[in-house]
């Protein structure tokens, strides 16, 4: 590869950890990224839902950064199932209805993720990619809250009970633990005694 590919990728990852560090003053509640450790390019995330029709749902993404960041927008595509009018059957959030264009360095990736969490709060069928979701809401909201709450119990049992095969290493894994092993790792921390790279086994 050339000098000069170096030199455009080098300056893409300074602009990369750029907008990382924009989004640590941008936090939303429930929400955690943090970049791959394969590449800056691809952030894996989690999103909590606390309250409305997809409370208690936990959702694993991964926000992808193109080549050309940023010149153009980035990407987000859920790894556990989301029944929404805005995300496809392949699960990648419709971000042209928020971004129909990107602007360098006003459109920013923490604009991206506060809106991929808004969405979960807003199930608006204007220009929907997932025609049975917006038909679900059209028959009825209580059809659509059935689907809804089927999607927060899949992703819970995803997260939880099985290996994801589309997670590319997603840094976000899930262990349920029964009482004792919580009463156990408390005691750890408590003392300073826990080994970390043991939770990632």
């Amino acid at each position: 590869r050339s000098k000069q590919w170096y030199q455009r990728r080098v300056r893409g990852d300074h602009e990369i950890m750029a907008e990382y560090k924009l989004l640590c003053n941008n936090v939303s509640s429930g929400l955690y990224v943090a970049p791959s450790p394969r590449t800056l390019q691809v952030w894996n995330g989690v999103l909590f839902i606390k309250i409305g029709l997809f409370a208690d749902g936990c959702f694993k993404f991964n926000l992808i950064i193109p080549d050309d960041f940023p010149y153009s927008r980035p990407a987000v595509k859920f790894l556990t199932p989301v029944f929404h009018p805005q995300v496809r059957d392949n699960g990648e959030l419709n971000l042209a209805k928020a971004f129909p264009t990107w602007t360098p360095r006003r459109d920013r990736i923490w604009h991206v993720l506060r809106y991929t969490k808004r969405c979960f709060f807003s199930v608006n069928t204007l220009d929907s990619v997932n025609c049975v979701a917006a038909a679900a809401i059209q028959e009825s909201i209580e059809t659509f809250k059935t689907h809804a709450r089927q999607c927060v119990h899949e992703s819970i049992r995803l997260n939880f009970e099985e290996p994801m095969e589309e997670d590319g290493g997603n840094l976000f894994s899930c262990k349920l633990l029964n009482d004792t092993q919580i009463s156990i790792l408390k005691d750890k921390v408590t003392s300073g005694s826990l080994d970390y790279d043991s939770l990632f086994q």
